[in-house]
């Protein structure tokens, strides 16, 4: 789909004798639209071995992309356009999950395995706790399910939220006790930071709080992973379709050990008190200073 003139055109890229490769490249061109780290060189990744014409029509792409995101205005606007497909579809395409690392193998000097074998046959990774003692395989973080799984949890949680703040009669646990006395505007806003999170998973990257609240409601949403309906996650088709690894829902070390889902102090503050004082409440939505600030005209869902 690409902006012209007249609008919105959808147009034909080219035809793919694999569904699973055209899927993988759109998923990786969207993610390079939205800013996903790295997504670049995968789309080039994955269209070295494509027939000339198509490898062709897909690097042109990938080029266009790059040179939108050299202008501010072009890569707001790119991110915008890629975040407002991809929230629409009624499934998230599952490429996207299986961008995620399921195992580091390839380059493990203590057994060789390979990629398929996920250290299966490495005496150090298989005695150790989780799977974790090499230092060549250990560094898998979160994974193509981990992502799914997280994605679901951030989906759910917003939805109950923006029930919550649209009809006063509705009222589940989404967010932290310590804000459930909140107005309607800040859960919102709340509902939309659980989307913004959910959105940084699907350009291929790990959620990055831009603010206090986007870190508390992060914090929440792995916090209470462990009561959400797994199972019906497991029947779910895309997420069978995605690689097994015996890292999934490793959740104690990537909000501890890892730091890639850990959140600040001043966030813990927040999801174990039982109320907060109001004047803490102007500092949960002012961005960061370290980090891109969202976009402000991104809106809400309807």
């Amino acid at each position: 789909m690409q902006g012209t003139p007249r609008g919105p055109e959808l147009s034909k890229i080219g035809t793919f004798e694999d569904r699973d490769e055209s899927q993988l490249l759109a998923a990786t061109l969207n993610a390079a639209l939205q800013g996903g780290a790295g997504a670049l060189a995968k789309v080039h990744r994955c269209s070295a071995s494509l027939p000339g014409p198509l490898r062709k029509a897909i690097t042109d792409i990938a080029e266009e992309i790059e040179d939108a995101h050299r202008d501010a205005p072009r890569a707001r606007a790119a991110r915008r356009a890629a975040r407002a497909v991809a929230e629409n579809l009624g499934q998230p395409n599952a490429a996207v999950f299986s961008l995620f690392s399921a195992s580091d193998c390839g380059s493990c000097r203590s057994c060789g395995c390979t990629v398929a074998e996920d250290c299966a046959k490495c005496a150090i990774c298989d005695s150790s706790p989780r799977g974790r003692g090499c230092g060549d395989c250990g560094g898998v973080g979160v994974t193509p399910r981990t992502a799914f799984v997280l994605h679901q949890q951030l989906r759910n949680l917003a939805d109950k939220t923006y029930l919550a703040a649209y009809d006063p009669d509705f009222w589940e646990h989404s967010v932290p006790v310590s804000a459930e006395t909140q107005s309607d505007w800040f859960l919102l806003h709340c509902a939309r930071a659980y989307d913004d999170l959910a959105a940084d998973l699907l350009a291929d990257g790990i959620p990055e709080p831009r603010c206090l609240v986007e870190s508390v409601l992060l914090g929440y949403a792995v916090e209470g992973i462990g009561g959400f309906n797994i199972e019906s996650v497991h029947a779910d088709e895309v997420y069978q379709t995605l690689p097994a690894s015996r890292f999934d829902y490793d959740w104690d070390f990537l909000a501890n050990e890892s730091g890639l889902l850990d959140v600040s102090d001043r966030a813990h503050d927040f999801l174990e008190a039982d109320v907060a004082e109001e004047d803490l409440w102007d500092e949960w939505f002012k961005p960061y200073t370290d980090v891109e600030p969202r976009d402000t005209t991104r809106g809400f869902r309807c």
